[in-house]
């Protein structure tokens, strides 16, 4: 055994305290390096398209633009719309084209008994209607005639879809707006923010338990576009039985204009559908969804934030004074709590 020398010892002892602190330090750096600091996170760049904030009511409305010749429009720029509440600018923070937005669609279709020579035509119409919407878009389906069914809840299958409208047969009388209530109840229950409804009808109201009045009055507050579908019968009109006795059956276009025009929809006359080699009802039901891929969404937050439940007026403009803009008239405010 070596005997360790006095100077040695020495040298040891005076050592120690240095190789503690470098001992320690090292330590400190592994444990540093092992656990760092969690990095602050980058701010969230919002792109103007695809970004809206939830913390205050924004108001949205799809917005149709076409030229003189009726050709939509769908190039336009977030600047070449001006927008106007109670007429006072809002200044818009979502803009986007209906392509790349989601929807929630219901079809209201007529299956009273006087839709016997035309319900075929008016399957095949929806069929084409159906297989242009969007994959993801959700779909339920009402029918109506002596009164109103959910036949179809909110479902993204297609097939599904089209096998309950082609077992669908006509009869009875015509709960136009006790469809079009249930039509509107159901819609506000969609995932998507753009909600639209399509309504094929060849009469007048005969059943229903609510009114015209009620139906316009809650479209005008709903988040919705409705299009409606009116199939004539030709010139001589059409006649069919009904409760032992001879009611003659038009088109109830008052009703579908009024929520066309409330909710920035469109409404279609269809008469003599058929002749000509052509179809008019296939050619409307088409360009209902084309409209809905080609429309704008704006969003605006109002500058007007009292909740006391009145109606705003809203008023589209454009840049370009030679195209025309269609969209809805206006929203109720919210209600105070």
């Amino acid at each position: 055994m070596k005997i360790i020398s006095p100077f040695v010892l020495l040298m040891i002892l005076f050592a120690l305290p240095f190789l503690s602190v470098k001992l320690s330090t090292g330590v400190q750096a592994q444990s540093e390096q092992k656990t760092p600091a969690a990095p602050t996170p980058p701010p969230v760049k919002e792109k103007d398209d695809e970004v809206i904030r939830v913390n205050t009511e924004i108001v949205t409305l799809a917005a149709t633009v076409t030229d003189k010749n009726g050709r939509y429009r769908s190039d336009l720029k977030r600047s070449d719309f001006t927008v106007y509440e109670n007429g006072v600018e809002q200044k818009l923070e979502y803009f986007n084209t209906g392509d790349r937005i989601p929807m929630t669609l219901g079809i209201i279709f007529d299956t009273s008994g006087s839709m016997d020579d035309k319900i075929e035509g008016v399957q095949d119409a929806v069929e084409h209607f159906v297989n242009s919407v969007a994959p993801g878009d959700e779909i339920f389906l009402v029918r109506f005639s002596d009164d109103a069914e959910l036949v179809q809840n909110f479902t993204d299958d297609k097939p599904r879809i089209l096998r309950i409208v082609e077992n669908l047969s006509p009869r009875g009388g015509t709960a136009l707006y006790d469809a079009i209530l249930l039509g509107l109840q159901k819609v506000a229950d969609g995932k998507h923010r753009k909600r639209a409804l399509l309504l094929l009808t060849d009469g007048n109201d005969t059943a229903s338990s609510v009114k015209f009045e009620e139906i316009t009055a809650l479209a005008r507050k709903s988040e919705v576009i409705v299009y409606g579908l009116g199939l004539g019968h030709g010139e001589k009109g059409n006649t069919h039985i009904l409760l032992n006795s001879q009611v003659k059956d038009t088109v109830d276009m008052r009703t579908l204009r009024a929520l066309a025009d409330a909710t920035g929809g469109n409404a279609y006359f269809l008469e003599n559908a058929h002749e000509g080699g052509r179809d008019l009802v296939d050619e409307a039901a088409e360009e209902v969804a084309k409209e809905l891929k080609l429309q704008y969404t704006l969003g605006y937050y109002p500058t007007d934030q009292k909740k006391d439940g009145a109606f705003r007026q809203i008023v589209v403009e454009l840049k370009d004074k030679s195209l025309r803009v269609r969209t809805k008239r206006g929203y109720y405010a919210p209600n105070k709590l």
